[in-house]
């Protein structure tokens, strides 16, 4: 059960995520007009950290431009559904799988590093916490509708 402290607490975490992502976002902004992966894709293709990875990037490169195009995107969107708290485990969940994405192209979750500091697990492991805790529905527009939609009784 989620108490009303953890709800807070959860919502806090959903809208800090929420502005984190979202500011990623607008830093990449000029992803639409010079889009940057292909150059990425080209050096983590030099030295990836196993054979799926380097199928996954041979994989990837074919695309660089829509997929620079859909980070900024998803980072934008997905940000801004975090913040107000709209379709709460969709956003989080899309969220997660677009970190993991990037994290595992760059081959970084493949290092010991990755668990020192700041790294991109803890990053990657938020978005699994607003998901199975319902993070929207403390102060987000989740909570508000499923307020909204319950009946009072007679």
């Amino acid at each position: 059960m989620v108490t009303r402290g953890l709800s807070l607490w959860l919502a806090l975490l959903r809208i800090a995520a929420g502005i984190s992502l979202f500011a990623s976002g607008l830093h990449k902004l000029q992803w639409f007009v010079h889009p940057p992966l292909d150059q990425r894709f080209l050096e983590w293709s030099q030295h990836p950290a196993n054979g799926l990875v380097a199928k996954y990037l041979a994989f990837v490169s074919n695309h660089p431009a829509i997929l620079s195009r859909m980070v900024v995107m998803g980072e934008l969107g997905l940000g801004l559904l975090l913040i107000v708290g709209f379709v709460t485990p969709l956003a989080s969940l899309l969220a997660f799988f677009m970190v993991l994405n990037f994290q595992f192209a760059s081959g970084s979750m493949f290092s010991l590093a990755y668990l020192q500091g700041q790294s991109g697990l803890a990053y990657l492991l938020v978005y699994p916490v607003l998901f199975f805790g319902r993070a929207g529905t403390a102060m987000g527009v989740d909570g508000m509708l499923a307020r909204a939609g319950r009946k009072p009784a007679d």
